[in-house]
């Protein structure tokens, strides 16, 4: 058995290299959803769904992040 070495939880990136790597994820989404589209033969069907998934996703972030700003404004006053 190898010895294991522990290492500390922080990453290894500076605030600039973080800062390029999130400086444009729609770009990224863009390119990675272009790919996954001509790797891909998609029905109408299936492309509704995963449509209609990623809007029920994004509406339930929504409502997660104003739920937590009320409650967090809730308790300043």
């Amino acid at each position: 058995m190898r010895p294991v070495t522990r290492t500390s939880r922080q990453s290894a990136t500076t605030s600039s290299q973080q800062a390029k790597m999130t400086a444009k994820p729609a770009k990224a989404e863009r390119l990675e959803k272009r790919q996954l589209e001509q790797s891909v033969y998609w029905t109408r069907s299936e492309r509704f769904r995963w449509l209609w998934y990623r809007l029920r996703l994004t509406v339930h972030e929504m409502n997660y992040a104003s739920r937590r700003m009320v409650e967090l404004q809730m308790r300043l006053r």
